[in-house]
């Protein structure tokens, strides 16, 4: 009897052992448009990077998918389009120019694993990654409907908007589980609201405590660290395929207010106000409500013209482009110079400067072309630093991709060889997405070789980061003095 019972123990030991270990290993699932893809070869998460089977995804939206097992290299082409991946690789060739992955392909069971993000933004797909499911969504971009027949407007009520998007997507199930709120969050955000008048309140539960507020061009932004959006909200959010909530205002210089989770390292809720207009706020804080008062939603009266210039410092947050063989990441270098850009073009009357990013942090190619279309930017700049295998290569580089862009590329690389002193490596016509997707003449810089000793060192000096800004925006003003904006 004794020995029959330790068998029955030892038997739901392993039962129970077998149970949690497979659930511990389960990995994130992979949809695409709303319908879960890659049966057995779910995404993988490798050293804090999301690494996606690349042929299941390709081939779902119509590339052609080829496999050169000589080279060990996956050739993905639609058409007009061609990627080269190597396993082992950390840079892909799209269209032949060379592109970083953030962490190289591997194989793994005949499957090819790439990232997330790189894959996303070259085939053209909306990445959301949902942290309380686990899983990856992906959505292709649909074309805009045609206009329908115009209808006498709906009345509204100011009092019922919630701030949780325009209730256009799929109905909730009433019965499906809420997601949890995460561990390290003090507070839970319950709900965003607009007075009508010029104050928004942000409700919620917990303690806050929101960082020091900043600008971005004429967006101001407040994080609140330990802190996360409500299961209701979030659950929202997921079904309608979005990863951020919006509070439409349209009044004045006060265009909208958006929230998303920023940020699980610690958990993080990110609020921006779009404005039209650096506004004067306050920010009073009560318990359950935090308050941002604008003291006027006026417009400050318009004297000249003054163009639009958005500066884009490449990479950024968990892309940290280009490694140098000084140890450093090519976002650093990118947004040292951008910020210096920024600063220099702020001094002239003429001019009102935007920065795509003023920190650390992840921004998508398209996020950052659509945030220079909506804005209605005159130029579109964009910095960074090249690298490849062959450590003796230096030199400039800069790209356009339309015919209207032309111009202000031969204008920015004369200065961009008189800021470095190195190289002649062209103007040259290439397929990146931020300079494909503008609307405005745009280019963008490569400013020397990170792997190679020389151009490394001086990209990382502060006198070359100074000479190249002050070239930069010399090369603005000449192409604005000549052509003018858009």
């Amino acid at each position: 009897m004794k020995k029959l019972l330790t068998l029955l123990f030892l038997l739901f030991a392993l039962t129970v052992f077998h149970s949690a270990a497979t659930h511990a290993a389960e990995s994130p699932s992979l949809y695409l448009n709303g319908e879960r893809i890659g049966e057995g070869s779910s995404p993988r998460i490798v050293k804090g990077y999301t690494m996606v089977p690349v042929r299941v995804i390709a081939e779902e939206i119509g590339y052609d998918v080829e496999w050169i097992h000589e080279t060990k290299q996956v050739r993905i082409r639609n058409g007009s389009s061609l990627i080269e991946l190597t396993v082992g690789k950390s840079a892909a060739l799209v269209d032949g120019a060379e592109t970083p992955l953030g962490a190289p392909a591997f194989v793994d069971k005949g499957v090819t694993y790439v990232p997330l993000r790189f894959i996303g933004e070259q085939l053209g797909l909306d990445v959301y990654w949902d942290q309380y499911a686990k899983s990856v969504f992906l959505y292709q971009p649909q074309p805009e409907e045609p206009p329908a027949a115009e209808e006498p407007p709906a009345t509204e009520d100011p009092g019922t908007d919630e701030g949780i998007g325009d209730g256009d997507g799929e109905v909730v199930d009433p019965g499906a589980p809420l997601p949890a709120v995460p561990a390290d969050a003090l507070a839970v955000v319950k709900e965003i609201r607009f007075d009508g008048t010029g104050s928004i309140a942000v409700l919620y539960e917990g303690t806050v405590t929101p960082n020091e507020p900043h600008w971005s061009g004429t967006k101001l932004v407040i994080d609140l660290p330990y802190a996360a959006l409500s299961p209701e909200i979030m659950a929202k959010l997921a079904a309608q395929h979005l990863s951020q909530g919006e509070l439409l205002i349209d009044m004045k210089a006060f265009e909208r207010v958006r929230y998303s989770y920023y940020s699980n390292n610690p958990s993080t809720v990110r609020i921006v106000f779009d404005l039209k207009a650096k506004l004067d706020y306050e920010i009073v804080l009560e318990e359950g409500v935090l308050y941002v008062d604008f003291a006027s939603l006026e417009l400050p009266p318009e004297t000249a013209k003054r163009y639009k210039v958005v500066i884009d410092a490449g990479h950024g947050g968990e892309d940290p482009g280009a490694p140098s063989v000084t140890g450093q990441w090519e976002k650093a270098f990118n947004l040292a110079v951008a910020r210096k850009v920024y600063k220099l073009l702020e001094q002239d009357d003429e001019i009102t400067p935007y920065m795509t990013r003023s920190e650390d942090a992840y921004i998508g190619l398209y996020e950052r072309a659509a945030f220079a279309n909506d804005l209605g930017a005159d130029l579109f700049i964009s910095i960074h630093a090249n690298r490849f295998t062959n450590a003796s290569v230096s030199g400039v580089e800069t790209y356009y991709n339309r015919a209207d862009s032309q111009k202000l590329a031969e204008v920015m690389h004369k200065h961009l060889l008189k800021a470095t002193g190195i190289a002649d490596r062209g103007v040259r016509k290439a397929n990146f997405v931020v300079i494909r997707e503008t609307k405005m003449p745009a280019v963008l810089l490569e400013c020397g070789y990170l792997s190679n000793a020389n151009d490394a060192k001086m990209l990382f000096t502060e006198s070359a980061q100074d000479r190249i800004a002050a070239e930069i925006v010399a090369g603005i003003k000449e192409y604005l003095t000549a052509y003018g904006g858009k």
